[in-house]
């Protein structure tokens, strides 16, 4: 069971954080009014952050409910399994808040550099 949840960690995780890929720019000329609209695409690392942080808690509440519910079975079976249930969860929801501080440093990192240097660092692709 904790196989299928990471699978889908994952893949939230590399979409999440392949959003600046799709963001790269096509041409310059076509450049300049997009980024005046929207977001640029380091910026995404913070939108990006905050969904690994309300997934990060989404998994804490998960973890808090299988403890409370461990507690309150009676067969020792139920509530080993309800405890390791409640430990996946937890472990998930500790990965989500690291990798969702490591995302939100990184744009803090892009925001504070100059552009030129902002541009290399930058995890886009440019074809």
């Amino acid at each position: 069971m904790f196989t299928v949840r990471s699978r889908r960690v994952a893949c939230a995780l590399v979409l999440t954080l392949g959003l600046p890929a799709a963001a790269a720019e096509p041409s310059r000329a076509a450049d300049a009014p997009a980024r005046a609209a929207g977001l640029q695409g380091h910026r995404y690392a913070f939108v990006a952050g905050g969904a690994l942080l309300l997934g990060g808690a989404a998994f804490g509440y998960l973890a808090q409910g299988e403890s409370n519910r461990a507690r309150t079975l009676s067969s020792a079976r139920d509530s080993g399994a309800a405890l390791e249930r409640a430990r996946a969860n937890a472990a998930t929801a500790n990965l989500l808040y690291a990798v969702a501080g490591v995302t939100v440093v990184y744009g803090l990192v892009l925001e504070l550099l100059p552009e030129p240097a902002a541009e290399k660092a930058s995890l886009t692709f440019h074809f």
